[in-house]
């Protein structure tokens, strides 16, 4: 944790808070009952209070956070200027914030507490008017130009835009911003606004991906910035109105014409919206030809964030949406397919469900793309399509104990935010190198020569771009939802609420998580202990009467108890003789009020917002990830993926055949592995044959072979009879 972040320390010399006439802590002591009390000095008086009371004001209230002004706008034209031309900008900016605040930070109170804040600046003491006239008398007096009251007047006007209003933006000629970058960067943009204007949908922000991908897989330009960049790309397409938008029935179509307002939902789960877009990507069909891509998303309405995902060649069918809502389910998205997110049990295919095991054989890096919420949606928001009004859908939801809400016809309106989900998933397609035209037969540029992507492949780059670069960038319909004066993201949504509802681990010291309780001191009366208008009584609480009621004209003890203001189920104390702790039960016999999480665990989540540093990724980080994206997605990865599958399937065959012959009987690892024959004790004789022989001695060319003239009668009969049947 860094110092920027700490919590302002508690201590001897050290204000009580930011008020300036909160007094200073001059002494910590103890007061006769051994309590820690704090000496604090308000000028004119003293006055002593104790330690945990001064904790829990700290605790309550969250110091803001001593934030440069500089910090709080994106300056890209500055940072490209020179290191001299910098600092007389940055000055310059910071005269003005002084004038506005008085601050040459922009925090008064921050500086007044260090010592460094300037009495002719005071804003206690000093007027807007009067910091102006003396800022002005400062300036000429150094020489500076543009010094005078209504040039600071109309300058202090444009704070709110950054230090980037001080300079100007056409200080060059167009020839002198190009000479700046690299010739193979310049082509290569060159390319690629020659290639948009062939594209129906323009979009700066995938034309600039687009040249990101390109540059990072050239390897050239990695210090351009997204603000050169988009000079850049400006300079270049100057004259081809490429900045009219597509007249496109999709890019209409896409935005109901009705006017709705943000549905208000309690919890993640409570309503999720459902629907199918068809998209212009050409994916390979079941029958080796290509297919319009089908996307069916499931978008929770309290974090915005896709809780499930699915892409199907051709229309959706009522089996691709039951097996949606069964993706809800998962904690973990993994590659699609058999055999990632699917098993073969026995010859059936059954879904992975989890995908946490630690041997890592059904799940490694590999497989898992990243994790999402898992949730059990209580309603489902579903248009009147053929895959949602069947029975299949309807009787799986009812199996899943899951409500269907069905919206009424040419009502997008009334599931608003999958709807405007479309227009992202638009936006990615229309990145993809193989999209182009509203018509899958209109094939783009180089199609026969490239690898055709298969539907799996198409899913897992739209989880890899939902989870890396959609779940955390600023949504402002989300933000405006919540009422949050700060850019929210699904992630930061999400993660906030399972920090402050969902279930937490207990702490391994039970008496450490005791001591962490807020504290009161209370009197013993024979009705028990009275706190916040609950009694709380028990016959061992009873006993301690005789320790700590001494009797009439003494003042009676005070027992120091520890509770949760969140439980008032019961309150806990330390015994005052034996120092044992004891468990004080409530006295009438009802129901308490038990929340899922602990003030302790509230006191510490308090810290944390107090440290937390999280934050909405800019849009330079938006810019980097989705060229990253793009650039994972192009060379070579569908082969790669292919054969990996290949592989995988394999490998998921041969630890089928391991488990079943695990299982098999001792009849079938006989039939499966047979044992080899037993070899004889004694080798059979074989014949041997001389190795050469000679054919010569075996005839007796000298013997006389003798030939029968004489042929019996029934012979010459048959002769005679020959060729005449």
């Amino acid at each position: 944790m860094t110092a920027a972040h700490r919590r302002r320390p508690i201590g001897a010399g050290h204000p009580v808070d930011e008020q300036p006439d909160a007094g200073k802590v001059i002494g910590i002591t103890r007061d006769e009952d051994g309590r820690v009390v704090v000496v604090v000095d308000h000028g004119d008086h003293r006055t002593r209070v104790t330690w945990m009371a001064l904790v829990k004001a700290s605790l309550t209230c969250k110091p803001a956070p001593p934030v440069d002004v500089l910090e709080q706008h994106p300056a890209p034209m500055l940072a490209e200027l020179a290191e001299e031309e910098r600092a007389a900008v940055s000055k310059r900016y910071r005269d003005l914030v002084q004038i506005e605040t008085g601050s040459l930070r922009g925090n008064p109170e921050a500086d007044r507490r260090a010592g460094i804040l300037n009495p002719a600046y005071d804003p206690k003491t000093t007027t807007s008017a009067e910091r102006l006239i003396t800022k002005s008398r400062e300036l000429k007096a150094l020489g500076e130009v543009a010094a005078s009251r209504a040039s600071l007047y109309r300058q202090v006007g444009r704070i709110g835009e950054g230090p980037d209003f001080l300079i100007h933006g056409n200080r060059r000629t167009l020839t002198q911003r190009l000479d700046e970058f690299d010739p193979a960067v310049v082509e290569i943009v060159r390319e690629e606004v020659a290639a948009e204007s062939q594209r129906p949908r323009k979009s700066q922000r995938k034309l600039l991906v687009r040249i990101r991908s390109r540059l990072d897989r050239a390897a050239v330009a990695d210090e351009v910035t997204r603000h050169q960049l988009g000079v850049l790309v400006g300079e270049v397409s100057r004259g081809r109105g490429l900045h009219h938008v597509a007249k496109t029935r999709r890019s209409e179509s896409s935005r109901p014409l009705a006017v709705y307002g943000a549905q208000r939902v309690s919890r993640p789960g409570e309503l999720v919206q459902v629907d199918a877009t068809p998209t212009t990507v050409a994916i390979l069909g079941p029958q080796g030809v290509l297919v319009p891509a089908v996307i069916l998303s499931a978008i929770d309405v309290y974090t915005r964030w896709f809780v499930a995902l699915r892409v199907c060649v051709g229309a959706a069918t009522s089996r691709d949406v039951c097996a949606l809502i069964a993706q809800m389910g998962r904690p973990t998205v993994t590659r699609a397919g058999y055999p990632y997110e699917l098993e073969m049990w026995h010859g059936i295919p059954k879904l992975v469900a989890l995908n946490d095991d630690p041997e890592g054989e059904k799940t490694t890096i590999q497989k898992v793309i990243g994790r999402k919420p898992a949730i059990h949606s209580s309603t489902l928001v579903f248009d009147h399509g053929t895959e949602n009004a069947s029975d299949h859908t309807l009787g799986f939801a009812a199996e899943c104990d899951i409500d269907v809400v069905f919206c009424p016809p040419r009502q997008g309106h009334a599931k608003g935010v999958v709807e405007a989900i479309h227009r992202v998933i638009a936006d990615v397609e229309s990145a993809l190198p193989i999209h182009k035209g509203q018509n899958v037969l209109n094939r783009p540029n180089d199609l026969e020569l490239a690898v055709p992507i298969k539907p799996q492949d198409l899913q897992d780059m739209l989880w890899e771009y939902a989870i890396d670069v959609y779940a955390n960038e600023p949504h402002r319909n989300l933000t405006e939802a919540h009422g949050s004066p700060t850019p929210l993201s699904p992630a930061m949504v999400w993660a906030d609420y399972v920090t402050s509802f969902g279930e937490l681990d207990r702490p391994a010291d039970p008496w450490l998580y005791l001591k962490g309780l807020q504290r009161a001191e209370r009197l013993l009366s024979p009705e028990g202990i009275r706190l916040h208008t609950v009694t709380y009584n028990s016959s061992e609480l009873q006993q301690l009467r005789s320790v700590v009621m001494r009797g009439i004209g003494v003042k009676a003890r005070p027992l120091t108890i520890f509770y949760d203001r969140l439980d008032t189920t019961r309150i806990f104390l330390i015994h005052p003789v034996e120092r044992h702790w004891m468990m004080v039960p409530r006295a009438i016999d009802r129901n308490g009020s038990v929340a899922p999480m602990s003030s302790l665990v509230r006191t510490h989540a308090l810290r944390d917002m107090d440290q937390d540093t999280r934050r909405v990724l800019t849009e330079t980080e938006i810019h980097r990830l989705e060229a990253a994206l793009l650039t994972r997605w192009i060379d070579g990865v569908f082969t790669d993926r292919q054969d990996g599958r290949y592989a995988a399937i394999e490998g998921g065959h041969q630890r089928t055949y391991a488990h079943d012959l695990e299982q098999a009987s001792d009849e079938v690892l006989s039939l499966a592995f047979p044992k080899p024959e037993a070899e004889p004790a004694a080798e059979p004789a074989l014949q041997e044959y001389p190795d050469t022989r000679d054919d010569d001695e075996e005839f007796d060319y000298t013997e006389e072979i003798e030939f029968d003239d004489d042929l019996s009668d029934s012979l010459v009969e048959d002769e005679s009879g020959w060729g005449t049947s």
